[in-house]
């Protein structure tokens, strides 16, 4: 599977030269002008290969490449420069830089010593997306590049991706709504790099704060050249909404390159946020509807503690680990991150057992193998009924009756206990 490259150089039509240059040859790039920002990525993002150049202000290739091994050990580092004299690559030599080039590069070779550290896509995974997009999307909508913060591995992640990239063509701000613990911040990262902004950093605010000179605070981010120009106002609840659909129209009038986004995280269902939005909000569906993000992310974390242990090749998942990791119903991606950081630095094998993942996660518990579809598709099919149940307005019994469920249910807990409605699934 291909991985990822990170290219970092102060020089932006350079930086994106190589990027472009890679990008033809079918890699995975993530371009950087600030090695403090490259810095920002490698420590949420888990890449085969930096590529970085040497001469820089305030932070030089040395440096950076300090600050890489300290996060990554191995990670294969190409310096590239215009030239160097003998003490500066004795320096980077005793710091374990994989390689130095010097500019103007050789393009065979080095496309020849990047395939050394990383792989290209597959024609399969360039086109995976495409056809995610046909299934999913009635407009065939396609993003500029697959999400690198956020997860967007299930339908329900995918179709809110490609809402929120659809919105940001037509306006100049949108509302979301996150469940706490929620991923709507990495979300508009990758927004925000769809936009041109690349590396820039997010700034957020909180909306409340804005009421006295908001609009000119926001005004002058249209300016500034060192921040992105999406920016994330959080809300305290949905009664805010009309107060900031007023203050996107106004900064509108004099900021129109800015895109605001007004996030609402909340335990309570969206109904009053959709209604306030007038159904054009944004709704980002919780981790434990997202399986298939939850074992995403799990993997993407599982690589960058094994990494920063010095581990030449990542730790691999039992099938009893993934069972119990999918199980779990988890409030966070950061939580994800910080369970399996800590089973990798406790363990001391090559494989991460349901006996390990347990022992985080009592509440899991460890299950026969023969019954572990059976008890996920059941925990999934409750997850589901109680949010479809929550958002509906109905009664529980109402409710039962509309899906054609057993005619004994109540109440919401009724509801959660229900068998398979087709048992025979957990016998694949």
């Amino acid at each position: 599977m291909a991985g990822r490259i990170l290219v970092l150089d102060d020089e932006e039509n350079y930086a994106e030269m190589l990027q472009e240059l890679l990008k033809e040859h079918n890699y995975r790039v993530d371009m950087a002008t600030r090695p403090e920002r490259a810095i920002d990525l490698l420590e949420e993002i888990p890449y085969d290969l930096v590529i970085s150049d040497y001469k820089m202000p305030v932070m030089d290739g040395a440096d950076f490449l300090k600050r890489s091994r300290e996060l990554y050990p191995n990670l294969p580092f190409i310096l590239v420069s215009g030239l160097m004299n003998t003490p500066e690559l004795v320096k980077v030599a005793n710091m374990s830089v994989t390689l130095v080039m010097e500019k103007p590069l050789n393009t065979a070779y080095f496309l020849e010593q990047v395939e050394r550290f990383s792989e290209p896509m597959s024609d399969d995974e360039k086109s995976s997306s495409e056809e995610d997009a046909e299934e999913t999307d009635t407009e065939h909508l396609h993003l500029p590049d697959e999400p690198r913060f956020i997860s967007a591995k299930s339908l329900t992640s995918v179709k809110f991706t490609k809402d929120l990239w659809s919105l940001a063509q037509k306006k100049d701000h949108c509302f979301i709504w996150e469940p706490n613990g929620g991923e709507a911040e990495l979300a508009l990262k990758d927004l925000s790099a769809w936009l041109g902004n690349e590396d820039k950093p997010l700034l957020t605010y909180q909306f409340s704060s804005l009421a006295d000179g908001g609009v000119i605070k926001i005004q002058e981010l249209s300016e500034d050249l060192e921040n992105s120009h999406v920016v994330l106002l959080r809300l305290n609840n949905a009664s805010d909404i009309p107060a900031a659909k007023e203050f996107a129209c106004l900064v509108a009038e004099e900021a129109s390159d800015l895109f605001l986004a007004f996030v609402l995280s909340s335990t309570e269902m969206p109904t009053d946020f959709l209604i306030a939005s007038d159904r054009h909000g944004l709704v980002l569906p919780a981790l434990n509807l997202r399986p298939s993000d939850v074992g995403h992310y799990a993997l993407r974390f599982l690589r960058i503690a094994t990494e920063r242990l010095n581990e030449s090749k990542a730790m691999e998942l039992s099938q009893d680990a993934i069972y119990a990791l999918l199980a779990k119903n988890w409030s966070s991606c950061r939580e994800i991150q910080d369970v399996m950081t800590a089973l990798v630095n406790e363990s001391s094998g090559s494989v991460l057992t349901g006996e390990h993942v347990a022992r985080h996660l009592p509440s899991v518990g460890v299950v026969d193998p023969a019954k572990q579809l059976g008890s996920l598709l059941t925990h999934s099919q409750a997850e589901y009924l109680r949010t479809e149940y929550a958002m509906s307005g109905l009664s529980a019994e109402d409710f039962a009756h509309l899906y054609d469920l057993d005619g004994s249910i109540q109440s919401l807990d009724d509801l959660m206990a229900m068998p398979l409605v087709d048992a025979n699934m957990a016998k694949f």
